[in-house]
């Protein structure tokens, strides 16, 4: 049954039921400084920000260039189901995983095309009361997403998701004064989120779009292990090992193994290893 066909009881049922379960269900924040979102809250104040979200995902506008099937779509349960992310606060990741599994699934503005820099989030309609009550609880009136290039990949954006007290009028007229300066400062902070937590940000393991079992032996053979140390270290044969990596060099077009490990380090997979000399 879709949510938004049950009545407002029922509704509420499971509205509480999946407040127990986001308890231990939440993605993870990443360990960002507080001084570091401070600074950034501070700077966000001329758009009324309260909260924001960072993340790094699929531009399905663009088309996958990969083949990760879970990255080809972005499904609200695939994103709430996601291991790792940015918030400004605790309230903020909450409201972030009841707004995907239980509303955006029938909210248009999930999934209107939007384009690199600031994308004014469709208001919820009047068929989506208990939508708009969760908005007002946490002080929400406009949401943006804003969109930013990844370095990492050509089919990957950078989104900072920002929520506001602002009117959407008067958000867009914070926009025309103050837009470029805050382009110009999401780019910097998305520089760095992205640098230092790639490693978890980066969509082929926070979409677990590989097997834990494929990633430790591309760990293993990124640091120069052949394929029967990782079968004996991993209690695996030598045969199961090389289906892995041959499966991972289709996955990532590697023509060889040293391929797929530069690409798996460009790709930010393998970013807190130490990147192995060629020469």
């Amino acid at each position: 049954m879709s949510v938004v066909k049950c009545s407002h009881g029922v509704l509420r049922i499971k509205l509480f039921s999946m407040t127990l379960y986001l308890v231990n269900n939440l993605t993870e924040n990443c360990p960002i400084p507080i001084d570091f979102i401070k600074d950034l809250m501070d700077q966000l104040e001329v758009l009324g920000v309260n909260g924001f979200i960072y993340g790094t995902t699929s531009d399905i506008n663009q088309g996958q260039v990969h083949p990760f099937r879970k990255l080809e779509k972005r499904l609200p349960i695939k994103m709430a189901n996601c291991c790792y992310g940015i918030f400004s606060d605790e309230g903020t990741r909450i409201f972030r995983d009841t707004y995907l599994r239980l509303f955006a699934g029938n909210d248009e503005g999930f999934f209107e095309k939007k384009v690199i820099g600031p994308n004014l989030w469709r208001q919820p309609d009047k068929g989506q009361p208990l939508l708009i009550k969760l908005m007002e609880k946490n002080g929400i009136n406009t949401r943006i997403a804003w969109l930013l290039p990844s370095k990492f990949h050509k089919s990957w954006v950078n989104v900072f998701i920002l929520h506001s007290s602002l009117s959407q009028q008067q958000m867009k007229e914070a926009l025309e004064k103050h837009g470029d300066k805050i382009q110009r400062l999401l780019e910097v902070y998305s520089e760095y989120f992205s640098s230092k937590y790639i490693h978890l940000l980066n969509p082929v393991t926070n979409f677990k779009c590989l097997t834990s079992k494929s990633i430790n032996i591309l760990q293993l053979a990124a640091e120069g292990t052949s394929s029967p140390d990782i079968a004996k270290s991993l209690y695996l044969t030598e045969r199961g090992v090389n289906y892995h990596i041959d499966r991972m060099k289709v996955l990532f077009g590697a023509k060889n193994r040293v391929q797929l490990i530069s690409r798996a380090f460009q790709m930010g997979i393998l970013n807190e290893m130490p990147q192995p000399s060629l020469i």
